[in-house]
């Protein structure tokens, strides 16, 4: 019994946010070397990448020795600002611009006389950075118990690490009402934070396991693994594949895999791979079954409020959806210029702030990892393709993600203006440019198609690309597989013939889960077989003449198809002449006209004929070959009372015992032997009955005649009678042996 396969499933928004993309591409972009204030973000496998590339981290400024820092994602305080500034070092900003955004608005709230209170992880360095912004009456409470335990406080602005679950800045809001006298929430959490969470919990529903993969240092990761967990799927946090155990597996046929904003894709592929141990592809969660749930609520609708009318003042939350590349660098834009300080009502109302992050989010890509889109090529390379698919930047396809076949050269397969349908790997990797493939992308139709054929019976055209142990392996947009005993109807022995062909196919069996397309054509020749066939017969008449093609030669004869029906074509039938075996004139996929001689069509047979449809050499003999010719021929057969002697193909005479020497003969093979060639004279040709007797002994006398005499030979004592034996009786003889012909 075979194993179960594994299903591995990988969540909508796992891997990469906007933040950390841009934070990573800033930092590959900047001049080296370049120092890093702190981790550039929670992941070690990329901060010791981008090290080998020059950006060393450092936990200071006092650290740095180069001449620039670049500030991390997750920002710093604006004193850090100040004294890099004082020290002449050229900063480098890859704060992300959704929390430049909370810096904002927690330095505009402060300056308002507010007290800001940060939902977050209090030794986290995103919100070590907001506390800078918020001034000294600030504090950081990680959950809804600690903002109860807060002491009265008349004006309070609440704002959340960026990477906080939204539900938790709902609960601390209302936690508050009972000691705050005016409250004002702006929701910062990330959009793409909380789309990546709800993605996850609800895939978490869906499956036996769940695997978290990211930074053991990122709290963000550490929240998604938090939250699958809670919905009581066995969940598991680890940072690479080689954490994996396969304890955790046993008996588990669904597992879901999610990566937090600062793991890379190839992080979370390497994860899959060593749970599939197949294929390098990440499933997309949509390409499973579709799941009913709870939508997000949408950008702009209001948050529960948090005190009852007239206790406390709450403001509907901002959007954080992702920031496309020009929307995140105008909002980071201008950080030397410390924010001015404003009244609390200039802080913006609910509708600005709505309006500000709408812009910033119509500008966003709207390229989900696992969607298919259309675009256009726009250039060939000789290791990659780009497309236009409409967003910020050209797509990529990797030459490796172009077709499941290999191909060495792209020009092979696109050319620039060719329209293609792509499947988005990567909404960005760290140059910005969506990752794509055409393969996926024509897969994921390819096996949709295959299941509509399969459903319907209808047929299918496919390219044989490479031939296997036990049959063919065929391109019909993914690899099928065509077994050797369904490739004709019957046995093929050099598959290698087909390399190349385009078939004719029908999908007999499909299994996606195992990647497996089993192939027939042999049945689609048995139904046009068996259609031909009873065509066939309806029509076959005694008399007619056919063509067909010679399939197999036996000892007796040849079998010729004359369209789904077989006839046998004997030995004897093949030629006026004689045949030995039906090789020495046929050899089969021949093509030949043959006559039918004869039907059986409740046993099933038909007898053929192809001497019929021949020049009959008999027709004509008795002008070729008159009476007292001397003639070559070849000895055929022996008999008792003679030989038979073929002059030409077709045409046989006998030359009887006593026609073969002037002697007396017990055994023709005393005179001539089979294969011989002998001169025969001809005694007499019957062509209605095709018999010609032939003579030996008369041919030698011909030609001893026409041979000179030696003249010192004395004569020979003649005869006085001149009468022999042979000339009393030979009348008699040559009657006898035309009886016997």
């Amino acid at each position: 019994m075979s194993k179960p396969v594994m299903e591995v499933i990988v969540a909508d928004y796992a891997g990469f946010c906007f933040g950390v993309t841009r934070a990573v591409e800033k930092a590959r972009r900047a001049p080296k070397p370049v120092a890093s204030l702190g981790m550039l973000i929670h992941n070690p496998q990329v901060v010791e990448q981008l090290a080998r590339e020059g950006v060393r981290p450092a936990a200071s400024l006092e650290e740095v020795d180069c001449d620039r820092v670049l500030i991390r994602s997750h920002g710093t305080t604006p004193e850090t600002l100040g004294q890099a500034r004082a020290r002449g070092l050229e900063i480098i900003d890859a704060t992300c611009p959704y929390v430049r955004r909370a810096q904002r608005l927690a330095q505009k709230m402060a300056a308002a006389g507010y007290q800001v209170v940060i939902v977050g992880e209090a030794g986290h360095p995103e919100v070590q950075g907001l506390l800078g912004w918020a001034g000294p009456g600030a504090v950081v409470v990680p959950d809804k118990e600690a903002a109860a335990a807060l002491p009265f406080h008349q004006r309070r602005a609440v704002l959340a690490q960026t990477t906080q679950p939204e539900s938790r800045l709902m609960e601390v809001a209302a936690a508050l009402r009972s000691n705050t006298d005016t409250l004002v929430v702006h929701n910062t959490v990330c959009q793409a934070t909380h789309q990546r969470q709800e993605a996850a919990v609800r895939l978490a529903r869906q499956v036996d396991v769940m695997v978290v993969v990211g930074g053991k240092e990122s709290a963000n990761t550490r929240h998604l693994a938090e939250l699958c967990r809670a919905t009581g799927t066995p969940t598991y946090h680890v940072e690479r594949a080689g954490e994996l155990c396969r304890q955790w597996f046993i008996n588990t046929r669904r597992v879901g895999v999610t990566g937090g904003a600062s793991t890379p894709a190839w992080i979370i592929e390497e994860v899959v791979v060593m749970l599939t141990g197949e294929e390098k592809t990440m499933v997309p969660e949509e390409e499973k079954e579709p799941v009913t749930a709870q939508e997000p609520a949408a950008a702009g609708e209001p948050l529960a409020p948090a005190a009852p009318e007239g206790n406390a003042a709450v403001s509907e939350p901002e959007n954080g959806a992702g920031v496309p590349a020009a929307g995140a660098e105008n909002a980071a834009a201008d950080w030397d210029q410390e924010a001015p300080e404003v009244a609390p009502e200039e802080a913006g109302t609910p509708e600005e702030q709505r309006s500000e992050m709408q812009q910033i989010t119509a500008r966003m890509p709207e390229l989900r990892r696992g969607s298919v889109v259309r675009g256009t090529v726009i250039q060939v390379n000789e290791n990659e393709v780009m497309v236009d698919v409409g967003g910020k930047s050209e797509g990529i396809i990797p030459l490796n993600e172009l077709s499941h076949r290999n191909v060495t050269d792209p020009h092979e397969v696109v050319a620039v203006g060719d329209t293609i349908e792509v499947m988005v790997l990567r909404p960005e990797n760290e140059e910005g440019h969506p990752v794509l493939s055409k393969r996926r992308a024509d897969r994921r139709v390819a096996w949709e198609r295959l299941e509509e054929k399969l459903a319907s019976g209808e047929e299918i055209t496919g390219e044989v690309i490479e031939v296997v142990k036990g049959g063919l392996l065929i391109d019909v947009g993914v690899r099928g597989f065509l077994p050797a005993s369904l490739v004709e109807r019957g046995y093929v022995e050099d598959l290698n013939a087909y390399l190349g062909q385009n078939l004719r196919l029908r999908v007999i069996e499909l299994d996606r889960s195992k990647n497996k397309v089993v192939l027939s054509r042999k049945a689609i020749l048995e139904e046009e077989y068996e259609k031909q066939r009873q065509a066939t017969w309806e029509s076959l008449e005694v008399g007619q003449v056919r063509t067909g093609i010679v399939r197999r030669l036996t000892n007796f004869g040849a079998f010729v198809d004359l369209g789904g029906v077989d006839g046998l074509l004997h030995v004897s039938e093949i030629s006026w002449g004689r045949v030995e075996h039906p090789r020495d004139a046929l050899s089969e996929g021949q093509e030949i006209e043959v006559k039918v001689l004869g039907i059986d069509r409740e046993g099933g047979k038909v007898s053929l004929g192809r001497k019929q449809l021949l020049p009959n050499p008999w027709d004509t003999a008795a002008e070729r070959y008159p009476v007292g010719t001397v003639v070559e021929g070849k000895v055929l057969r022996l008999a008792p009372f003679g030989a038979f002697v073929e002059v030409e193909p077709g045409i046989e005479g006998l030359v009887h015992i006593s026609q073969l020497a002037d002697r007396h003969v017990d055994k023709p093979e005393d005179v001539v032997s089979v294969g011989e060639t002998i001169p025969v004279k001809v005694l007499g040709v019957d062509q209605e009955a095709q018999r010609m007797s032939l003579s030996l002994r008369q041919a030698a006398r011909e030609k001893a005649r026409k041979q000179p005499r030696p003249a010192e030979k004395a004569a020979e004592p003649q005869n006085d009678s001149g009468v022999k034996l042979g000339d009393l009786f030979g009348e008699l003889f040559e009657e006898n042996q035309s009886s016997n012909q």
